[in-house]
Order: C-alpha cells, then sequence, then structure tokens
C-alpha cells in the first residue's frame, strides 16, 4: 500500500511457459475465457433441466460451439478492425497472435449475433428466443472477462483522488486511478444477469425482449464506466470508442423492444417454437 492506496499488481500469467518458447505462457484472462464457456454450458443445461428451455443436450453443445466461435473470432476481428486497423491493415496474421491479446467485446457481440443466427435457422427455431437465453447468461461471463482485464492491468482507470482508487503495478507508475474494470464488471456484468435472471425466473415476458433489454442494459453501463476508464484508442466526435460503438448498440436494444412492442410477441423461454 502507497499513499494510503492499495497498489495491484498482480502477475497476469497463471502458469508461465520457458523463454524459448516465445509465447509467454497461460494468461489468468484466457482462463476467464475457458471458466466463461463453461458458465454457459452450465446454464444451457440448467435452463433444460427446469424446463426453461427446451433444447436438447445435444443442441446444447453446439449452440455452445457455435457462441464460442463467434466470440473468438468477432471478438478477434472487432479488435483488428477497430482498435488496431492501421498494423492490422498492413500485417492480417496479427490476427492469429492471440497470445499478445487484443479483444473487443462489440466484435464479439457481432459474433455471437451470426452464430444465433445460424442456430435458428440450423435447428429452426425462433431466432428471438435463442438470443434470450444467450443474452441471458452473457452478463455473467462479462464480469468473469472484466475482473480478467483487473487482473491483467489492463483497460486502466483515470487518474482520481477518490478514497477506493487503487495505484497499479505493470509499470504504470504511482498514480492512482478509478478501477474501472471493476465498475465495469459490476454495471456491464453482475447488475444485468440479475435483472435478467429476475425475468427469466417470472416467466412474463415477451420473446426477444431480454435480448434488447440486455443491450440497453449493457450499453448504458459501458457508456457510464467509460468515463472512468483511460481510452485506449483515438477519440470519434469526442467520446471513446467503446461509448461510440455502444450507442448502436444502445438503439438495437431500443429498435428491437419497439417492434417487439408493435407485433405484440409474448411468451415463455421455449427455443423451440417453429418459424
Amino acid at each position: 500500500m502507497i499513499l494510503g492506496y492499495i497498489t495491484v499488481n498482480i502477475d497476469p500469467f497463471a502458469i508461465h511457459f520457458p523463454e524459448s518458447w516465445g509465447i509467454g505462457g497461460i494468461r489468468w484472462y484466457g482462463i476467464c475465457y475457458v471458466i466463461n464457456f463453461f458458465l454457459v454450458q452450465f446454464f444451457l443445461t440448467f435452463y433444460s433441466r427446469r424446463k426453461i428451455s427446451s433444447l436438447t443436450s445435444i443442441q446444447n453443445d453446439a449452440l455452445l460451439l457455435y457462441v464460442a466461435l463467434g466470440v473468438v473470432i468477432g471478438g478477434r476481428l472487432g479488435h483488428c478492425l477497430l482498435y488496431n486497423w492501421e498494423i492490422f491493415s498492413t500485417n492480417p496474421l496479427i490476427f492469429f497472435q492471440v497470445w499478445r491479446g487484443g479483444m473487443a467485446s462489440h466484435g464479439g457481440f457481432v459474433g455471437v449475433i451470426l452464430a444465433i443466427l445460424y442456430f435458428a435457422r440450423k435447428f429452426h427455431c425462433d431466432t428471438f428466443c435463442i438470443a434470450d437465453i444467450i443474452c441471458s447468461i452473457i452478463p455473467l461471463c462479462l464480469m468473469v472477462g472484466r475482473l480478467g482485464n483487473f487482473v491483467n492491468g489492463e483497460l486502466i482507470g483515470r487518474i482520481t483522488n477518490v478514497p477506493w482508487g487503487i495505484i497499479y503495478g505493470h509499470g504504470l507508475g504511482l498514480l492512482v486511478r478509478h478501477p474501472s474494470s471493476l465498475y465495469e464488471a459490476f454495471f456491464e456484468g453482475f447488475l444485468p444477469f440479475i435483472v435478467l435472471q429476475v425475468i427469466i425466473w417470472r416467466k412474463n415476458f415477451r420473446s426477444g425482449q431480454l435480448s434488447g433489454l440486455f443491450l440497453i442494459l449493457y450499453s448504458m453501463g459501458r457508456i457510464g464506466c467509460e468515463y472512468f476508464r483511460e481510452p485506449d484508442a483515438g477519440l470519434i466526435f469526442g467520446m471513446t470508442r467503446g461509448q461510440f460503438f455502444s450507442i448502436f448498440l444502445f438503439l438495437l436494444g431500443i429498435i428491437l423492444l419497439f417492434y417487439l412492442k408493435s407485433v405484440g410477441r409474448r411468451g415463455k423461454l421455449h427455443l423451440l417454437h417453429e418459424r
């Protein structure tokens, strides 16, 4: 503890590899991704057993696979296109250099949307219902991911003098900063997860409503938390890139809720309704 503030300097590597291997080791952030895949599998199985979802175990496994691919490919591609375009445009192979880090949540969202669309088409399911079940789990995964960012000393907060500020290690100097990744873990992850779970267990909502609400809650949390986070790329119209791209998610959520209200879709969260 320095100057009355806590210093956070956690080794980002859970396991170190020999230097000759050239890839450092296994990061805590990578372990967070593995934990998230297990969380998705657990909740998909749990929903099926409690009759919230009518997907079979084989369908749950397929959905997990598609979503996992969507997150990894979309998140990595989103980082390259949205945050690292100058390097990616001259060296596209950096897409495969995952050991160097770099994932964009907005790119991951696009990947998940495409995965849901593909799954729904392949198994003849209601797309909105599939989206609802995934969106009810994603916030918990986002929370775990943000905790991984905190351990890695990534996405550091802006300089502050609030009593709960922290001093990041990792060679960032003795500056007190907001623990912004913890803010994001709560407002982008934990809080939306609780809200959506309460709605699920009440079993009284329109098909697709959970998806729209998730987009709104996440984007509001992201836009707000970005005010306490050091920008990690150039600004767009005075906004951080996270804020700018979240506006589109917010609008998509609003449009989706208005659309559902206009068509009057209503029902429990059963995923095998024929289209």
